[in-house]
C-alpha cells in the first residue's frame, strides 16, 4: 500500500523539480526596473486632437512641416499646429473616393467603415508641393497637390498599387528621398504580394528567399542606401520549425536595375538578421520588432557612433516580454560586407558562402551603372539577399526588458544627447505600449561606456486610458516653446511635456537628484527642481545639482533613516488633476530573488511533505478494512520473525490452533495421463495442457 501511493505520488516530484529549477533560476535573470516615478491617467495635463469623434479616424504622423504636423487620416489630411494641436482648417485636405469605387469596395465584402479614403503617405516633393497616397477604398490612389493662395489644389492623380496599402491596418512604410519614394508594401488586394518598391524598381514576387509574409516597421535614407525595417518568417529556420526574425534590408538609391531580364528587379537587394538578445550560452531573444527611431548621433564612451534604437517584443503565444535595442548604422553596413548565407539543398542547413563561390564584381554593392553588371552577379544576389552575420546589438544587450502579461511594447522615440549641468548628455527614450502607458528611460552608463548598461526607468505615464495602445510618438522641439511629446492612437492625438521636474512629488533636493532625469536639476539659489532650459542652466553644476550615473549627490546632505518613507505606498489623495500618486522616494516593497527562491522553495517541500503525510493517513482510514481482511499475514510480523526471533521464530509467537500455517508457497502440478506419465511430455507430441496452481 505504501509503494501504491508513492507512485500516485511520484509525478509530483517532477513537476515540483522543475518549479524549483524555475525559481532558483530567476535569480540570474534581468530584473524589471521600477519607474522613479508613476504618472496616473487624467494626472497629467496635456493638449489633446480628437478628429472626427464619430468615426475611427486611423491617425498616422506622416510629415512635420516647420510649425505644424501633417497627420493622415479618414479622408482627411490634417493640419495640426505644434503649439497647442489646434487645427489649421484652411490648411485642411479632404479627399473621399468616389462613388463607384466604394460600390466595388462593397462587392468585394468589405464594410463601410473599410470602404473610404485613409491616407498612409504623405512626402513633401517640393516647397510648396505634396504627394499623398491613399487606400482609396481598397483601390490606391496618389495624388499632387499644390499649395497656393493658402489653399491645396490638385494637380494630377494616378494608380497607387505598390505606394499605399490597400488595408489601413496593413503595416507599411514610405520614404521620400532625392526625389524617389521608396515603399515597402504589398502589390495585391488579399496582400499576399508583399514588395519593396521604387519605380521601376520591386523585390521578386512569390520568392520566400527575398520576402516571406514581411511586416514592415521603418523605413530611412543614410547617405546612399534606403533602410527597411521588418520582421517576417525566417526562411533559414524552416526546417526546424516556424518562427519570425527581424531584419533590415538595405538597397541603393542609385540602382538602376539589372541588364536584360533583370530590368525592374533591385541589383542592391540584401538583408540582415538583428539580433536582440539577453547574452549567455543560450540567448534569450525578443525576435519581433515593432517600431525603430530614427538614426541618432551621440557620443558613447569615447566614440561617435550612429544608433538605431529599436522596440522587439517575445510572440504572442509565449511569455510576455518586451526589449529595447540599439543598434550603430557602422555595425549594420558591416554585415552587408560579410558572407553570404545559402542552402545548397532542399534538405541542408543553411551556411555561409565560401569566398571562393563568390563572384566578382561582388554582388549587392552600390554601382555607378548596375545595368552594366554581369548576370552571373545579378543572378547570385537574386538567389542570396541573406547575409550570414546577424547585426549585434550596441552595448552587447538590451537597453530595458519587460516582462509582463498586461502590455507589450509598441513605439519608441528618442530625444537625443540632452545636455546637463555637468557637460555631460544623453539619449532619452520614451517608450510606448498597448495599453496607453508611454515609458520614459534612459542608460545612465552611456556617457562613460559604449559596452555597459545600466537602466533608468524615469516616469511611467498613463498617456491614454487602459485599453488603448499608443500608435506613434514624436519628440517635438520648438525655439521659444517648451517642448514636448507628441502621443498618437487610432482615434486621438496628444501632447505631454518631456518633463515633470517642478512636480508637487518633488519637494527636495534629493528627491529630484534621485530622478535622474537629465532634463531635471536642485536649484540651490532657487531651492526647487528646476528643467531644462532655465535662462540659468549654463551655470553648471555649481549652481544646479545633479546626478545622472548615481541617483544621489553629497549637496543634498545625508540621508536620514528616520525620514525614510516606508514601503508601503500612501494612498493616493484625489486633486482635480487626478489621483496624487506616491513620490519618487516612496517606493514599493520589492524582494530579491533570492529571497523570493528560497521562500518559494521552502513552501513547495512544506506542501509536498504535509501532502504526503495527510494522502497517507487518508488512504489508511478510507482502507483500513484491507490491512485487517489481506489473505497474506502482515508483513511487518514476518519482518519481526526475521529480526527478533532470527531462525527460533516460533517461540515469539503461539501455534496456530489448526496447527496449519499459511504459507505462500506455489506448486506447478502438471496433469497426468491414464498410464500415470506427464501430460506435458515432449515423449508425446500432443497439445500442451493446462498446467494446475496449487497452493500448500
Amino acid at each position: 500500500m505504501l509503494l501504491k501511493h508513492a507512485a500516485v505520488l511520484r509525478p509530483g516530484f517532477g513537476q515540483i523539480a522543475a518549479l524549483l529549477l524555475v525559481v532558483l533560476q530567476t535569480a540570474a535573470w534581468v530584473h524589471d526596473v521600477s519607474p522613479k516615478m508613476y504618472v496616473q491617467f487624467g494626472e497629467e495635463q496635456a493638449q489633446r486632437f480628437l478628429g472626427n469623434e464619430s468615426h475611427k479616424d486611423h491617425f498616422k504622423l506622416l510629415e512635420k512641416d516647420q510649425n505644424s504636423l501633417l497627420v493622415g487620416a479618414r479622408n482627411i489630411v490634417y493640419n495640426i499646429s505644434l503649439r497647442d494641436l489646434s487645427e489649421f482648417t484652411e490648411q485642411r485636405i479632404e479627399w473621399h473616393s468616389s462613388g463607384a469605387h466604394r460600390e466595388l469596395c462593397y462587392l468585394k465584402g468589405k464594410s463601410e467603415d473599410d470602404c473610404q479614403n485613409y491616407i498612409r503617405v504623405l512626402a513633401k516633393i517640393a516647397e510648396n508641393r505634396v504627394l499623398i497616397c491613399g487606400t482609396n477604398a481598397y483601390k490606391p490612389l496618389c495624388r499632387h497637390y499644390h499649395f497656393k493662395d493658402g489653399d491645396y489644389a490638385m494637380e494630377k492623380e494616378y494608380e497607387g498599387r505598390g505606394l499605399c496599402p490597400y488595408d489601413p491596418d496593413h503595416n507599411s512604410t514610405a520614404v521620400y528621398s532625392d526625389g524617389q519614394l521608396y515603399t515597402a508594401t504589398v502589390a495585391d488586394f488579399s496582400g499576399t504580394d508583399p514588395l519593396i518598391y521604387r519605380e521601376p524598381l520591386r523585390t521578386e514576387r512569390s520568392d520566400l528567399k527575398q520576402l516571406n509574409a514581411p511586416n514592415f516597421v521603418s523605413s530611412m535614407a543614410y547617405e546612399d542606401y534606403i533602410f527597411f525595417f521588418f520582421r517576417e518568417t525566417a526562411v533559414e529556420y524552416i526546417n526546424c520549425g516556424k518562427t519570425v526574425y527581424s531584419r533590415v534590408a538595405r538597397v541603393c538609391k542609385h540602382d538602376k536595375g539589372g541588364p536584360h531580364q533583370f530590368g525592374d528587379r533591385w541589383t542592391s537587394f540584401l538583408k540582415s538578421r538583428l539580433n536582440c538578445s539577453v547574452p549567455g550560452d543560450y540567448p534569450f531573444y525578443f525576435n519581433e520588432i515593432q517600431s525603430t527611431s530614427d538614426i541618432i548621433d551621440g557620443s558613447y564612451g569615447d566614440h561617435v557612433e550612429k544608433l538605431i534604437y529599436g522596440v522587439f517584443t517575445t510572440p504572442v503565444n509565449s511569455i510576455g516580454g518586451s526589449a529595447v535595442c540599439a543598434f550603430s548604422v557602422k555595425s549594420i553596413l558591416e554585415t552587408f560586407e560579410g558572407p553570404f548565407k545559402e542552402q545548397e539543398t532542399m534538405n541542408s542547413n543553411w551556411l555561409a558562402v565560401p569566398g571562393l563561390k563568390v563572384p566578382e564584381p561582388r554582388p549587392g554593392q552600390c554601382v555607378n551603372d548596375s545595368r552594366t553588371l554581369p548576370d552571373v552577379s545579378v543572378n547570385f544576389v537574386k538567389s542570396h539577399t541573406l547575409m550570414d552575420e546577424a547585426v549585434p546589438a550596441f552595448f552587447s544587450r538590451p537597453l530595458l526588458i519587460r516582462i509582463s502579461l498586461q502590455y507589450r511594447f509598441t513605439k519608441i522615440a528618442v530625444d537625443q544627447q540632452v545636455r546637463t549641468p555637468d557637460g555631460k548628455a544623453y539619449d532619452v527614450l520614451f517608450i510606448g505600449t498597448d495599453d496607453g502607458k508611454v515609458i520614459k528611460v534612459l542608460n545612465s552608463a552611456s556617457f562613460d561606456s559604449d559596452k555597459s548598461v545600466n537602466s533608468v526607468v524615469i516616469e511611467e505615464i498613463q498617456v491614454l486610458p487602459p485599453s488603448v495602445a499608443v500608435k506613434n510618438l514624436y519628440v517635438v522641439r520648438m525655439d521659444g516653446e517648451e517642448s514636448k511629446l507628441v502621443v498618437v492612437s487610432d482615434d486621438e492625438i496628444q501632447a505631454v511635456k518631456l518633463q515633470r521636474c517642478n512636480s508637487d512629488k518633488i519637494t527636495n533636493c534629493r528627491e529630484c537628484v534621485a530622478l535622474q532625469d537629465p532634463y531635471c536639476a536642485w536649484d540651490n539659489v532657487e531651492q526647487h527642481c528646476t528643467a531644462v532650459g532655465s535662462p540659468d542652466w549654463s551655470a553648471g553644476k555649481k549652481r544646479f545639482i545633479q546626478s545622472i550615473a548615481f541617483g544621489e549627490h553629497k549637496a543634498c546632505g545625508r540621508i536620514n533613516t528616520e525620514d525614510v518613507v516606508p514601503a508601503v505606498p500612501s494612498q493616493p489623495t484625489t486633486k482635480e488633476s487626478g489621483a496624487k500618486l506616491p513620490s519618487s522616494q516612496e517606493k514599493v516593497p520589492i524582494f530579491s530573488a533570492e529571497t523570493l527562491s528560497i521562500v518559494v522553495a521552502t513552501s513547495c517541500l512544506a506542501a509536498l511533505v504535509v501532502g504526503f503525510v495527510l494522502g497517507f493517513l487518508f488512504s489508511r482510514c478510507c482502507r483500513g478494512e484491507d490491512y485487517s481482511n489481506m489473505p497474506y499475514p502482515d508483513q511487518r510480523h514476518q519482518l519481526n520473525r526475521l529480526t527478533e526471533g532470527g531462525l527460533n521464530a516460533d517461540a515469539a509467537y503461539p501455534p496456530c490452533a489448526n496447527n496449519k500455517a499459511a504459507i505462500n508457497l506455489v506448486l506447478n502440478v502438471p496433469p497426468k495421463n491414464a498410464n500415470g506419465k506427464n501430460a506435458n511430455s515432449s515423449a508425446e507430441n500432443k497439445p500442451i495442457q493446462k498446467v494446475k496452481k496449487t497452493y500448500i
